[in-house]
């Protein structure tokens, strides 16, 4: 029986995981993923550590699987974290993370000289520090010798697949998070790279997921365990390919993928790219599967605010705190929590923006907190989905969510109550894996095409109604009080980053 083969370069974990095209999942290895921290909390990955990782955890999996048929790999990755490459494929610089937003005078620089409207025009962008030409320009500057030996600029997705294959492919929802592609053309766009001053001979060559970049070479072989020429096809980016693995494929369905972010996707037919809608920051890019398109926006702290509240100051694990969150009522008794901890993304871009909690007293409780960790993200989430149905015009009318957050019953009935939408929890263990897995059966023919992936792949569905008298209450407290706590401090917190040392 022919497996497939998943592999996630995530911000938190990279994993590789085994599959039959029923999406029974077979054999899953994982590594932590090292994130160097660097001046004004910028934040790197090392390639080479990477790279070590895929190693390891494809072993773990082939071991498993010992000599059963691989019909293909498919690699998932994280947003706009490239790599460069010299000739002897050796990068110049420690790739800079996707959440990074030392380059926001790129990003000023590109809203000036090149004009915001004409870039969200050609590439459903808008100039800002999570668009990875901003990265590449970065390290230019800082490695100007370094960077003229480059050879290949690729992603994190075309840097696995490079290191198996020796091809450098892109897929197009990876290669769109560049700012550097033609939407509509479905190619590099020469007017933005030139404007760059970058060369389109080092950017990888774009095809759609599902695609074939080429065969696991002999050395790649001795390296992984993988069987020297099994396929390695294009993937997408992560939580894309989680969209794909739950189902999300028809026009207007929206996915709430919540790791370390929260990423929500809207799929469309055409390019929502109108000027008029460019104030929201909301990307529209390429999906994965039948030349869809999909209207992006991002709680850039999600989870990994509830990661930092448990271990600086809960001292507690995930599980107890969410639980003492429950014991706190609705509203958390005043106490509101701003997510921005790594900036704000939609609506309305604004890296400097900082996390808050507001309301505090010495009455209040940990639990408060902690209750108010997980209504501030609902509350953000709510906003953009808000700010999606205005620029599509697509009204929604349930939400599908993958990803840790799933397994807490509370927070999935908070999300739904603030919502007012029914939430659709998707029972899918590795969802990111499963997707790109899905993409490798699409490549390999193992599937006839997406419809037919979805069919035949198995998945379990667990619904949340909203409570309309808790979605009143909610939508008041919101109304009220929420979407103001943004406005009222953004001028301190861009004031507080000229005293930072």
């Amino acid at each position: 029986m022919a497996y497939l083969i998943g592999i996630d370069i995530g911000t938190t974990n990279c994993k590789a995981a085994a599959y039959l095209p029923d999406g029974s999942l077979q054999m899953i290895a994982s590594r932590p993923m090292v994130t160097h921290y660097v001046d004004n909390n910028g934040a790197e990955f090392d390639p080479g550590q990477i790279w070590q990782a895929v190693q390891e955890i494809l072993k773990e999996v082939v071991s498993e699987l010992g000599s059963e048929e691989i019909a293909g790999i498919a690699v998932a990755s994280m947003g706009a974290a490239g790599v460069l490459l010299d000739d002897q494929g050796q990068w110049i610089h420690r790739s800079i993370a996707w959440f990074d937003t030392r380059t926001e005078e790129k990003a000023a620089w590109w809203r000036e000289s090149f004009g915001a409207q004409r870039a969200f025009e050609i590439s459903g962008f808008v100039p800002n520090p999570m668009a990875g030409i901003t990265k590449v320009q970065w390290i230019r500057d800082k490695e100007p010798e370094k960077f003229k030996t480059v050879k290949n600029w690729v992603s994190m997705q075309d840097y696995v697949g490079y290191r198996l294959t020796g091809k450098a492919v892109v897929d197009f929802s990876v290669a769109c998070r560049t700012m550097a592609v033609d939407l509509r053309g479905r190619c590099w766009n020469k007017d933005i790279l030139a404007h760059a001053d970058i060369s389109e001979d080092i950017c990888s060559k774009l095809k759609a997921s599902g695609s074939l970049v080429g065969k696991v070479t002999p050395e790649a072989a001795q390296l992984s365990g993988i069987p020297a020429g099994t396929p390695v096809f294009t993937g997408g980016l992560d939580y894309v390919c989680g969209a794909f693995a739950s189902g999300t494929v028809e026009t207007g369905q929206v996915l709430c993928a919540i790791g370390t972010s929260e990423q929500i996707l809207m799929v469309v037919d055409e390019p929502v790219t109108n000027p008029k809608h460019i104030a929201s920051n909301l990307t529209c890019v390429n999906y994965v599967v039948d030349d869809k398109y999909y209207v992006a926006g991002q709680v850039i702290s999600a989870g990994c605010v509830l990661e930092w509240f448990c271990k600086e100051i809960a001292k507690e694990g995930y599980i107890p705190v969410v639980h003492e969150a429950q014991k706190a009522p609705l509203g958390s008794e005043g106490v509101f929590m701003l997510p921005h901890f790594r900036g704000k993304y939609a609506p309305g871009a604004d890296p400097l923006s900082k996390g808050a909690f507001f309301g505090l007293t010495t009455a209040h409780s940990r639990a408060c907190m902690a209750r108010a960790i997980l209504e501030g993200l609902c509350f953000e989430s709510a906003g953009i989905l808000e700010e999606m149905e205005r620029v599509t015009g697509q009204n929604v009318h349930s939400v599908h969510v993958v990803g840790g957050a799933t397994k807490s019953p509370f927070w999935m009935q908070m999300k739904a109550d603030i919502l007012g939408k029914p939430v659709i929890c998707l029972d899918i263990p590795e969802v990111v894996t499963l997707g790109a897995a899905m993409l490798a059966g699409l490549g390999a023919g193992i599937y006839k095409d997406s419809a037919d992936a979805v069919q035949q792949v198995d998945r379990r569905e667990v619904v949340f109604e909203p409570d309309m008298v808790n979605h009143q209450k909610y939508r008041a407290i919101y109304e009220g009080v929420y979407k103001h706590l943004y406005s009222s401090v953004k001028e301190l917190n861009h004031k507080i980053d000229q005293f930072k040392q």
